[in-house]
């Protein structure tokens, strides 16, 4: 049987569990929360511990690296290849085991509070709040990888995910899919209804592992850019980085990054939780997923292209050497282990990885205002990341964006882009830098339609289009055959 880490003061039926002999107990069979301590403590399961890595290998970030070793789970998701039935990390059916097991602890928090009797009424309502947080997001994140792009004018056909609203209290109990529109609109409630009741008073250290009022922001922000309500998102992104500016505290310090001494200490820095531009810290579970000696990776050419060959600022990108210079890793997430016992010389890999950065806020901003055609604002933006991340940047005008996005046509004239696209090229160009080998590439290959070309080890071409199918990951077996609909295909 697989083995599950289990943190929390529960044990939950797994929804979609690829154990088998847990039917050999009652789906029910829980330690009981009988106060608001033990509800709370079931929340610290209740974000996905599965990794997503696995999407960057299915991006232009990866190629074939010859002197590395391959697994066929690696290969096969490399060339797109559906893996629907193999559930182990690293892979799209560990993501959806995962994000289920924890909807499931934030459901069995939401029972456990119907049931307790307390009069604190503001610490029930903050941990509900972050129980509901927790349920969207775990919903949220699963409908971006197995549904399609969220539009407006399809969304009432489009397939969307099954939305867990309780807990499981039968044997085995059969899920149909909503429709994304419906898929979203539940998302939307438990989002907007679990922000009114977050506090921030009852967490304690850091508060970067749970839905604080600011990680419930930054959420939203992301939320409304996906479904497309740009100003709403901006917003959100508003309320915590400030109107019209930027609040450099929310801007990873690179300079100071990339002076730490050896990798390990560059990744203890990335991830520190007093960093405030770590907005929301997740632990994950991870086998080969952080091993540079594994896989398809970011190799150097793909590497020199990102932070050489892409450089309109006229200045050295500080992500270059402070994120691993001429590596096929990045100095962000260090592998841990958690030992089964005191003595036990087995156990399990994992990192911490922040979900929700304060770049990202500033890309998303950028993003809706470029759609909303707020160039002038976007630029803005632009220009403080800028600063940000390269030494001796120049102030850009929308004028020399056009001019270094410029291309050719067949006959050798100049094609010269229009304010918008022009934007949009430098927006996921920056992107791509900042946030490469962190997963988030691939929901903006989806999103913005982007064709991708990977060479084989054999040296073939195969080609993803812009809309292609495939970009929707397939529903894992253990779910279709339960009757849950099968993706086209």
């Amino acid at each position: 049987m697989k083995k599950i880490n289990i943190i929390s003061a529960v044990v939950l039926l797994m929804f979609f569990s690829s154990c088998t002999d847990y039917l050999d107990e009652t789906p029910d069979n829980r330690i009981e929360a009988n106060t608001l301590e033990k509800a709370s403590e079931i929340l610290v399961a209740a974000y996905p511990q599965g990794d997503y890595f696995f999407t960057d290998w299915m991006t232009d970030d990866s190629e074939y690296i010859e002197s590395n070793q391959q697994l066929t789970k690696l290969t096969d998701i490399f060339l797109w290849k559906e893996l629907d039935e193999l559930d182990e990390s690293n892979t799209p059916t560990n993501y959806w085991n995962n994000a289920y097991e924890a909807i499931s602890q934030a459901n069995a928090t939401l029972d456990a509070l119907d049931k307790i009797k307390s009069d604190d009424i503001a610490f029930r309502n903050a941990i509900k709040g972050e129980a509901l947080l927790c349920r969207a997001y775990a919903h949220f994140m699963l409908a971006n990888l197995f549904s399609n792009n969220y539009n407006e004018a399809t969304s009432k056909t489009d397939l969307g995910i099954p939305y867990v609203l309780e807990s499981e209290n039968v044997l085995i109990k059969q899920y149909e899919r909503n429709t994304l529109f419906e898929t979203y609109t539940l998302i939307e409630k438990d989002l907007t209804d679990g922000l009114k009741l977050l506090s921030n008073k009852y967490y304690s250290g850091s508060k970067k592992y749970h839905f604080t009022t600011t990680a419930a922001k930054a959420f939203a922000c992301r939320f409304y850019m996906y479904k497309g309500d740009y100003t709403e998102s901006i917003k959100y992104a508003d309320m915590i980085l400030g109107v019209n500016s930027v609040n450099p505290v929310y801007l990873k310090d690179l300079a100071a990054f990339s002076s730490q001494s050896g990798s390990t200490a560059k990744r203890n820095f990335f991830v520190k939780n007093t960093d405030p531009s770590n907005i929301l810290i997740v632990e994950k579970l991870v086998s080969v997923g952080l091993r540079s000696n594994y896989g398809y990776r970011t190799s150097i050419s793909v590497w020199r292209n990102l932070y050489w060959n892409s450089n309109i600022w006229d200045g050295t990108d500080l992500r270059d050497n402070g994120y691993g210079k001429y590596a096929i890793e990045t100095a962000k997430f260090k592998e841990e282990f958690y030992k089964e016992s005191l003595t036990a010389t087995t156990g399990y890999p994992f990192f911490v990885q922040p979900v929700f950065r304060g770049e990202e806020l500033v890309f998303n901003r950028i993003e809706c205002n470029i759609e909303l055609n707020n160039f002038t604002a976007a630029l803005a933006d632009f220009n403080i990341l800028g600063n940000s991340r390269y030494t001796g940047a120049k102030t850009l005008t929308i004028d020399d964006i056009q001019t270094y996005y410029t291309t050719k046509d067949e006959a050798g004239n100049d094609v010269l882009p229009d304010e918008k696209s022009a934007l949009i090229s430098l927006l996921l160009s920056e992107k791509r830098k900042e946030f490469l080998q962190e997963g988030m590439r691939w929901f903006d290959i989806k999103r913005h339609h982007i064709a991708i070309e990977h060479v084989t080890s054999d040296g073939d071409i195969i080609t993803l289009e812009k809309d292609d199918l495939r970009k929707v990951l397939q529903i894992p077996q253990n779910a279709t055959s339960r009757g849950i609909a099968k993706n086209p295909r």
